[in-house]
């Protein structure tokens, strides 16, 4: 049986990207046990150099962001644990607002026993009690922001070990629940679809949750230029006029004038009639 990972999903401004990285390297240690994913679109397409256009004018660089965001979005849908960088930059990201929305309601429809579980870690002072909607959920370090804190070390090591703390515990849970899932009684007919609980994400399908991005196509400038300059000559020299062949007389003589250096001695034909075979004669 394969093991079962914590989903840990961090939703975060770009503006607060350095702080997101501080955080990976925190989490590192639990690469083992939990998947750590947050949002990071493929670039843009960038489009070949212009001697390449020319000579490739069917190509088209492909577009890996609607495959990447169709791949976010169930990574939103499958994530054990959300955290949340708050600060006045991420108040009014509309890709923040949609994490929420999707975290929030599966918080609903979920337990406190498979979660999904939500930490709210404020970056800096901001309005986030007035203006967010994670207000409804107790931040980490007691509503401090992390810049308040002396030591931002430790603020972010007591960060790790509430997250770690959580992941493990859940890492047991989950494991257990997928074990024992396949020996679980059937709900019973009359049991509302209503009250039903929605089961927790077991790893069902994880491969449609990898992304990877592949190294688009960047051909050198310079040799789009030499292949184009040795295509116009060829077609250049293609358009010069054919000259006329001139048709040389043969500098050697008649054919008769060519002997062997040494003649061949005439070679006498071979007699073949009877008398020339020397026949043993009968006693």
């Amino acid at each position: 049986m394969n093991k079962v990972k914590v989903n840990i999903f961090i939703s975060y401004a770009p503006e607060d990207k350095p702080q997101l990285q501080v955080l990976l390297k925190w989490l590192y240690p639990m690469r083992d046990e939990a998947n750590i994913w947050y949002n990071q679109p493929p670039p843009a397409p960038e489009p070949l150099p212009l001697p390449w256009q020319i000579l490739l004018f069917w190509y088209k660089q492909p577009d890996f962001r609607p495959r990447y965001a169709r791949i976010l979005q169930k990574r939103r849908e499958r994530a054990h644990i959300y955290i949340f960088l708050s600060s006045y930059k991420s108040l009014i990201n509309k890709s923040v607002d949609q994490d929420i929305d999707v975290a929030a309601h599966r918080r609903i429809n979920g337990d406190d026993f498979s979660g999904p579980f939500l930490f709210n870690i404020i970056l800096s002072p901001c309005r986030w009690k007035e203006t967010s909607r994670l207000a409804a959920y107790d931040p980490m370090l007691n509503g401090k922001s992390v810049a308040e804190h002396k030591n931002p070390d430790e603020a972010w090591l007591s960060i790790t070990e509430s997250v770690a703390a959580l992941a493990k515990l859940l890492y047991l849970r989950l494991n257990e629940e997928k074990f024992y899932s396949g020996r679980r009684i059937e709900a019973s007919v009359n049991e509302t679809a209503a009250s039903r609980r929605p089961a927790p994400y077991l790893g069902e399908d994880a491969e449609l949750h990898e992304f990877r991005y592949v190294t688009p196509f960047k051909p050198h400038e310079y040799w789009g230029w030499v292949i184009l300059f040795f295509l116009f000559l060829s077609a250049m020299i293609g358009l010069l006029p054919e000259r006329k062949q001139v048709k040389r007389k043969p500098q050697y003589g008649p054919f008769r004038e060519y002997q062997s250096e040494y003649p061949r001695p005439p070679v006498v034909p071979p007699d073949n009639s009877r008398d020339s075979f020397n026949f043993p004669t009968p006693d």
